[in-house]
């Protein structure tokens, strides 16, 4: 029988409610692009969806197949690509990330008997902003969230439906395993030996798809990027003091902090309280409170989640009891178990790693529905939220675009580009271009999606490596070079002895994307560079040129700029105002709003006739 719901729970349902149309209107956007939600990362999975279509088997970087990308999701991508073509790819993944978090809401919804407290949770989830914009950068995220869902709704199921869902939830993503394997021996608390072995067969059948087009029994997407942190940070040479800094830094959040409150501080401050209250002395209910006050007294921060379960246990009234839940608290561990190995281990923290961390924090909050008051806490701290999400920067992916649309005009054909930032280059240089005189192949450099670059990064033999590979061409941000391992993402030190990308790499082309306002400049830009010594140099440039429109409303030039030069545009006729200066003779690819070209004249610094003279616009 439904319980009494009574005004305070109408409350929570209008403030849910209200959650969920702002998180919604605030975090949708109709076209997710590479400056706004799909990061470099979705475009290794659209690559590999792509290209599995196309019968080139599980590839990603040219030559070698990979276990780097999450199985489930770009499994999910094949039929797409398969049927619309990959060049929809980034559109479409965006819609079936939606789809999912429409459908893990209304698992939410069918969640309890209580059809009101249902749909408080199913706004609630809806609304949720962290995971309306993770819903929509192309990548997994909002599947894992959705099988994680439904794993916690199979929690009591017959064993044939719980490793269905464990082995859903761990072909969605890996680091998922540690929630199948809390929740399986919640289960089977009482002959744990039988709760592993759900796990061990959904572990094994992972393990057996990794070695079979990876490097090995983890993805090759697993150790790169956390050995590059570590690798770098040793090489600083830290004493003892700086050591323990960087593990407490990277530690911290892991104490209930930034990632739990950024998934749903709510419902985590309902979580620690159910975990906690059950077997917290009555007398002592406000000495958690204390200290928490204490702390933040001495400075401490990132108290959101603590503070507030301090503050409900306090508050809560003495003569009513509650009792532990023994598969939410196995849950809450196994999910919080991806904060620990992102955050504390491999020092790679990512928002779209806490969004696995919701479906925790709603357990928590249906397990004590009854309360409504509490429903009435969680709703307002999302609200509180709303204003909290800070847009990661990615500006400079678009750069990392414009040169894979326009790398063959640079690298000569047959040759291979070698890069770190390897998804959106692939994407459009290689699989949009299959087939055409312009196909250029991509080799990741980071060992993301190719094992082989990794080994060889980890020899500090990348140098040997591309030569043994004929790759004659490099193509990244200029600090992915950098010797310097205080630089973030600096792999220099890694090419081999003696390697110095100021000599060694010869700039050959610029890539650079304006923003709508020419006044803050561009967006970091991305540099092709040939390996000097590796074959026949590139030809200089031809001319400035108009290279044609871009989408939405821009234009790509190309200026043939020397050491030094500043380029102009004429605003209007007779103003003249700077545009880019270089330090290095090479071609400039710029893409920039036609508005803001002018009269469509532009002048180098010094020079009285224009470079270039542009059409009417």
């Amino acid at each position: 029988m439904p319980w009494r719901f009574g005004w305070l729970g109408w409350c929570a349902v209008g403030l849910a409610g209200l959650a969920a149309v702002l998180g919604l209107a605030t975090g949708l956007v109709l076209e997710p692009g590479p400056v706004d939600r799909l990061r470099d990362d979705a475009y290794y999975e659209f690559a590999f969806a792509a290209n599995v279509a196309a019968g080139l088997g599980p590839t990603v970087s040219d030559g070698v197949t990979t276990s780097g990308v999450q199985w489930l999701w770009s499994l999910l991508l094949v039929p797409l690509a398969w049927a619309c073509g990959p060049a929809l790819l980034p559109t479409l993944a965006p819609w079936l990330g939606c789809a999912c978090h429409v459908a893990a809401g209304w698992l939410w919804w069918r969640s309890t008997t209580d059809r009101r407290l249902g749909a408080c949770l199913a706004l609630l989830w809806l609304g949720n902003p962290l995971l309306v914009r993770e819903c929509q950068n192309g990548q997994e995220t909002a599947l894992a969230s959705l099988c994680l869902t439904w794993l916690w709704r199979e929690r009591a199921a017959r064993e044939g439906r719980f490793l269905l869902a464990a082995a859903l939830c761990v072909a969605a993503r890996a680091d998922l395993f540690g929630a199948v394997l809390c929740l399986s021996g919640a289960r089977h608390w009482q002959a744990l030996v039988r709760g592993l072995v759900t796990p061990a067969l959904v572990l094994s059948a992972w393990a057996v798809a990794n070695c079979a087009c990876g490097g090995g029994l983890l993805p090759d997407s697993a150790a790169p990027m956390p050995w590059l942190w570590h690798t770098n940070f040793a090489a600083t040479a830290p004493d003892w003091r700086a050591e323990l800094r960087q593990w407490w830094w990277f530690f911290r959040p892991a104490l209930a902090g930034g990632p739990f409150a950024l998934a749903s501080l709510g419902g985590f401050a309902v979580a620690g309280f159910a975990l906690v209250r059950p077997w917290w002395p009555r007398g002592l209910r406000a000495l958690p409170a204390f200290a928490v006050g204490c702390a933040h007294w001495l400075g401490a921060r990132d108290l959101g989640v603590p503070g507030t379960a301090a503050l409900l246990l306090a508050l809560w009234p003495a003569r009513r009891r509650t009792r532990l839940d023994r598969p939410l608290l196995w849950f809450v561990l196994g999910t919080s178990a991806l904060v620990l190995l992102h955050w504390a281990l491999r020092w790679y923290p990512r928002d779209y790693y806490a969004a696995a961390l919701v479906p925790a924090a709603m357990a928590a909050v249906a397990s004590f529905g009854r309360a409504r008051w509490l429903l009435v806490v969680v709703a307002a701290a999302q609200l509180l939220s709303l204003a909290w999400l800070v847009p990661e920067p990615l500006a400079g992916q678009r750069a990392l675009q414009l040169a894979g649309e326009r790398l063959a005009a640079f690298v000569p054909a047959g040759d291979r580009v070698g890069s770190f930032n390897s998804g959106l280059l692939t994407m459009h240089a290689a699989v949009l271009r299959r087939g055409t005189a312009e196909q250029r192949g991509v080799v990741n450099l980071d060992g993301v999606v190719d094992a082989r670059s990794f080994a060889a990064l980890r020899r500090g033999q990348l140098d040997v490596w591309l030569d043994a590979e004929g790759i004659r061409f490099l193509l990244d941000a200029p600090r992915q070079f950098a010797a310097d391992p205080r630089l973030a993402h600096a792999n220099g030190q890694h090419f081999g002895a003696g390697f110095q990308a100021e000599r060694d790499l010869v700039e050959c082309a610029r890539f650079v994307v304006f923003g709508d306002d020419l006044a803050t400049g561009p967006f970091p830009d991305c540099r092709l560079y040939w390996r000097r010594g590796r074959g026949v140099p590139p030809g200089p440039a031809l001319g400035a040129q108009d290279l044609g429109p871009a989408p939405r409303g821009r234009r790509a030039l190309l200026w043939p700029a020397r050491a030094g030069a500043t380029l102009l545009v004429e605003r209007a006729a007779g103003v003249l105002e700077p545009l880019l200066a270089v330090d290095a003779d090479t071609a400039v690819v710029l893409e920039l709003q036609e508005t803001a070209l002018g009269t469509g004249r532009l002048f180098e610094l010094g020079q009285a006739e224009p470079v270039l003279v542009l059409p009417r616009l």
